[in-house]
C-alpha cells in the first residue's frame, strides 16, 4: 500500500489541478516500476495498492524502494516550481492469512508505521 505524503498540502499550496497531475505522474511511475503481471490500483484519494504476485518479500522491498526513489527524484518542477513529492509505503507479504482483508489491514498498518517514522520510507 502506498500513500503520497502531505497530499492535502500539495492541493492547498499548488491547486487541485496540480494535485490531479501529481496523481497521474505517480501512477505512471508505478506502472513503469512494475511488471505486466503486477496489479496497480488507486485505492483512495492519494493511496495506491500494488499486488506483486509471485514476488518474494525481498523483491517487494526492492520494488517499493525503487518506486520511493523514483517519486522523490522526479523533476516535479516541470509541473510547478517548488513542488516536491514523496511517497510512503507499507508491505504485507504473509500469504498464509485467511483472506485478503487481513493482508490489506497488515499493509495499512505498515503504511502508518512509515508515516510515523517520518514519511518517504518503506516499512515491512
Amino acid at each position: 500500500m502506498a500513500d503520497l505524503d502531505h497530499f492535502k498540502r500539495i492541493n492547498d499550496d499548488f491547486g487541485h489541478q496540480t494535485g490531479d497531475r501529481v496523481l497521474m505522474v505517480v501512477a505512471q511511475i508505478l506502472k513503469e516500476s512494475c511488471r505486466e503481471v503486477d496489479f496497480i490500483a488507486r485505492y483512495g484519494g492519494e493511496e495506491f495498492l500494488l499486488l506483486l504476485p509471485e514476488t518474494p518479500s525481498n523483491g517487494a522491498i526492492f520494488v517499493c524502494e525503487r518506486i520511493r526513489k523514483a517519486v522523490e527524484d522526479h523533476d516535479w518542477d516541470q509541473l510547478k516550481a517548488g513542488l516536491k513529492v514523496t511517497i510512503s509505503q507499507g508491505i504485507a507479504y504473509n500469504t498464509k492469512v485467511e483472506n485478503h482483508l487481513v493482508m490489506l489491514h497488515q499493509a495499512d498498518a505498515k503504511l502508518y508505521e512509515a508515516k510515523r517514522a517520518g514519511r518517504n520510507t518503506v516499512k515491512y
